[in-house]
């Protein structure tokens, strides 16, 4: 029985295959898994792109949450934000005998700060504006405990700026540190030291605690650089 059907088949498929319905349907057949490959590939897509558009939402959402939360963290700590604010525009006076201006922003990446000072274009202005951002956090975080308690600036800090404004940086970080309680550490050129532009009464040598010279045995540890 089954023998007999097998025959059938050949000879029904025989008689398509003279009259090239065979080949048709074969063409048929290729071209329908084609289109069936293609459809799955398409709704693969669709899916992707809407999982793209789910997380786009999903991130917007967290995005506009966050900013939310940044900006009620900001006006719990308006006081902070406040006395960040004054002392950065104090120590900028102390340079320039007019405040500077430290502003305090919530943007879409969270808080947003802008340090300005008058004539900020001149490279060793731009470099004050770092030496007064950076004490300003050592004020705060003398007041704070667990704290640093220390600040060290390199001496590429002070590279072209002004010697007056260089010894008013030095002497104004030495009474703060004094009046804080936390170490300021700078490293200096001997050069770049601004003997005669310093107040009447401020003794730098007396702040000085290592000097290395050219000499083997005020080399850093012995050596040569």
């Amino acid at each position: 029985m089954r023998y007999s059907n097998t025959n059938q088949r050949a000879s029904k498929l025989g008689v398509l295959q003279t009259h090239g319905a065979l080949e048709e349907y074969t063409r048929l057949q290729e071209l329908y898994l084609e289109g069936r490959s293609n459809l799955n590939d398409i709704n693969q897509r669709i899916d992707e792109l809407k999982k793209v558009e789910e997380g786009k939402s999903s991130l917007r959402i967290e995005k506009e949450v966050l900013k939310q939360r940044t900006r009620q963290d900001y006006e719990e700590r308006h006081t902070q934000a406040e006395r960040a604010i004054a002392l950065f525009n104090s120590n900028s006076q102390a340079l320039y005998d007019a405040p500077g201006t430290l502003a305090i922003n919530v943007g879409q990446s969270g808080f947003q700060f802008n340090v300005e000072i008058e004539r900020d274009r001149s490279e060793g202005i731009g470099k004050m504006k770092i030496f007064c951002y950076d004490l300003m956090f050592a004020q705060l975080w003398s007041q704070r405990k667990p704290s640093p308690n220390i600040l060290i600036h390199d001496s590429t800090l002070f590279d072209g700026v002004d010697e007056r404004q260089v010894a008013l940086a030095l002497e104004l970080a030495a009474r703060e540190s004094e009046r804080l309680g936390f170490k300021y550490i700078c490293a200096l050129n001997s050069d770049m030291v601004p003997s005669t532009e310093f107040s009447s009464g401020f003794n730098f040598d007396s702040f000085v605690r290592l000097r290395l010279t050219d000499d083997e045995v005020g080399n850093l540890l012995g050596i040569s650089f």
